[in-house]
């Protein structure tokens, strides 16, 4: 009886909480970002996070910035993360950790926000 009762919960899970689930992961993800124009008012930066730097960048005495396309949503979150131009020596990785902790006052399209596609830099450069 015990062994029923579990099946026919699981069956239950599986016919109505799971596809609520990834109904709205998939609306999430499907969310389309925009190209930053004239007719979107910008995402505004209001919390950064440093990115550390590598001991192995360190030791070589690495300098400069990774430049990367990321994809801040209507919460001001960014949802992605990719390297356009990086610097190798583990502060790529650095860079996209950090960059995924920012806050942005969302972007705006006729007052409403959106999700919207930008390129970012974070600069590495060891103090003198």
């Amino acid at each position: 009886m015990k062994r029923i009762l579990a099946v026919f919960i699981v069956v239950l899970f599986m016919l109505f909480v799971l596809p609520l689930c990834v109904a709205q992961n998939k609306a999430q993800a499907g969310e389309q970002a925009f190209a930053l124009t004239t007719e979107i008012t910008p995402p505004q930066l209001i919390e950064v996070a440093s990115p550390d730097y590598t001991p192995e960048a360190r030791k070589n005495k690495i300098e400069g910035s990774v430049t990367m396309a990321i994809v801040v949503d209507r919460k001001g979150d960014v949802i992605d993360a990719k390297v356009v131009k990086g610097l190798g020596y583990g502060l790529d990785e650095n860079a996209i950790v950090a960059v995924k902790v920012w806050k942005y006052r969302p972007a705006e399209r006729n007052g409403e926000p959106v999700a919207v596609k930008m390129e970012v830099t974070v600069d590495f450069y060891l103090n003198r």
